[in-house]
């Protein structure tokens, strides 16, 4: 997977890791199986194939949301060998954050069940020794859905209407927070929710706990997705600079795409360190919450990651192509007439 440790790393370094991703043999030997291979024309092209070739034969979805997708058969050797594929290629749990402390944990949001144990995993490695100076829950103005409400009644939770009030709940009772939040907010999310948003800002000791839901940057066409949500932040809320460092907490198999919008977001524009870590929704202690992926789910979220490679690939060839050019034009300066 790719490795960024903020502007030191440099674009390069994540050239190569895409490359080798895309390159690694779990990837041809998951293409085989399906009758592919890679052109061998260069990264952006192979990147541009691998989509190509998974909205053909690995595209579940036709337009559905992931909870609506219904699994796909395959034969038993198939199943083995995709989730295999699909482990090798990072789109496992990842339980361990590399570092000690971070200047901030992001925990994303989601259905009220994956927000809920997703702030839970983070409360949880503060308290083994992990260490942050801000923990932030993203949402958006999603309404609650039937299956959102049955977790939460099944959880005890009262979360409000939206999904952002889920992620804000649930960051309460992971972390034990009581009282009332500070909140900035702006526009009618029943009405508006493209244009509106809302920052709650708890202080919980040591940590400054925040649930955030941003303003869509298409507010006529549709609600702010987690790339809106995830700037909206790192602009107007944490003031995310280069030094800085980003713990971002999801869970598995959504790791790997959501690692690398991370860094093609967050990391390459901000120049600050990014980390992801998953929890596994098969291990939950709750049986309501626990989830085994699919053969098929696995092969979907491994189209996700090509994607997500995709546009880390370009905006790491964009910043190398950027440093090049600064570089000359320095260059230029340098040897020109006194």
């Amino acid at each position: 997977m790719p490795h960024y440790e903020g502007r030191e790393s440099g674009p390069r370094s994540l050239l190569d890791d895409v490359a080798a991703w895309v390159g690694s043999e779990p990837m041809a030997a998951l293409l085989r199986r399906y009758g592919g291979s890679l052109p061998g024309a260069g990264t952006a092209t192979d990147l541009a194939y691998l989509e190509a070739f998974s909205a053909v034969h690995w595209d579940f979805r036709a337009g559905r949301e992931r909870h609506e997708t219904a699994p796909q058969p395959l034969d038993p050797e198939q199943e083995l060998a995709v989730i295999e594929a699909a482990i090798a290629l990072g789109l496992g749990p990842e339980l361990k954050p590399r570092l000690d402390h971070y200047t901030h944990v992001l925990v994303l949001g989601g259905l009220v069940g994956s927000c809920l144990f997703r702030t839970r995993f983070a409360a949880e490695l503060l308290a083994s020794g992990i260490t942050a100076d801000n923990v932030t829950g993203v949402g958006g103005f999603r309404p609650l859905n039937e299956a959102d409400l049955e977790s939460a009644a099944l959880s005890g939770l009262h979360c409000g209407a939206f999904e952002v009030d889920a992620i804000e709940a649930s960051l309460k009772r992971a972390f034990g927070i009581e009282g009332e939040p500070r909140v900035d907010a702006g526009g009618d999310p029943h009405r508006e929710p493209g244009r509106s948003w809302k920052v709650a800002t708890y202080d919980a000791g040591p940590v400054t706990v925040r649930a955030v839901a941003a303003p869509s940057s298409m507010p006529d066409r549709r609600r702010a997705d987690t790339v809106d949500t995830c700037r909206f932040w790192a602009d107007e809320v944490a003031d995310l600079a280069p030094g800085d460092s980003v713990l971002v907490v999801t869970s598995a198999p959504y790791t790997a795409f959501q690692h690398c919008d991370a860094i093609a977001h967050m990391g390459l524009p901000y120049g600050c360190a990014i980390d992801t870590v998953g929890v596994d929704p098969a291990a939950l202690p709750e049986p309501h919450f626990q989830k085994r992926h699919t053969a098929s789910g696995y092969l979907q979220e491994i189209r996700s990651a090509i994607r997500s490679m995709r546009r880390l690939q370009y905006a790491a060839a964009t910043a190398e192509a950027e440093l090049a050019v600064e570089s000359a034009a320095f260059l230029m300066d340098e040897d020109g007439p006194a």
